[in-house]
């Protein structure tokens, strides 16, 4: 195994607690215990965001595998969630699902904020919460501030109040996303 791939196995077996990362080096060979270990006793602290990009690595090569036959999100959700537990699997995978389903929502951060806010301002204020927080924080916040006080009472209240996505409900918001978003000539 290359020396990414060692340290980024490092970092999943921090994340996954003591009694699973015992449990995983059962299978391990002593050799790879001793450069896993190695690895780990590097790595002082491990941020949110080399976690979030290290699961959301081993999500692709998983989904890319055509050795299973089953929904590798849920296989993905029911692993990370015996390892995590259900709070900390559920927040870590809906972000990494979430930015990694966003690709027709994407496009909305190359528009300007007027055109934005345009485009959305008729959909239901959750669909526009939704859309919103998966922008940059400074693009939102220009697009809020095109909308009437009302809507744009109503979308920050269900921002401040937006609990997660599930994965498959933003899938379907992107898909719609991308079909309007290739469909509408006004767009640039």
């Amino acid at each position: 195994m290359s020396d990414a791939g060692v340290m980024r196995s490092a970092v999943l077996m921090l994340t996954l607690g003591e009694d699973e990362a015992a449990e995983v080096m059962k299978y391990l060979s002593p050799k790879e215990v001793q450069k896993l270990g190695a690895a780990m006793a590097t790595l002082k602290s491990v941020g949110r965001e080399q976690v979030e990009s290290t699961v959301s690595e081993f999500l692709t090569e998983v989904e890319q595998s055509s050795t299973f036959g089953l929904d590798s999100d849920e296989y993905i959700r029911s692993v990370l969630t015996k390892a995590l537990g259900d709070d900390k699997a559920s927040n870590l995978l809906n972000r990494i699902l979430q930015s990694r389903d966003a690709s027709g929502i994407e496009s909305l951060k190359w528009m300007d904020a007027y055109t934005v806010a345009e485009f959305i301002k008729n959909e239901h204020p959750q669909i526009i919460a939704t859309i919103l927080v998966h922008l940059e924080p400074d693009q939102a916040s220009e697009i809020i501030g095109h909308f009437t006080d009302r809507l744009r009472q109503d979308v920050m209240l269900r921002i401040a109040t937006l609990d997660g996505v599930k994965p498959i409900a933003l899938r379907e918001l992107n898909d719609v996303m991308t079909k309007l978003l290739t469909g509408n000539e006004n767009i640039k």
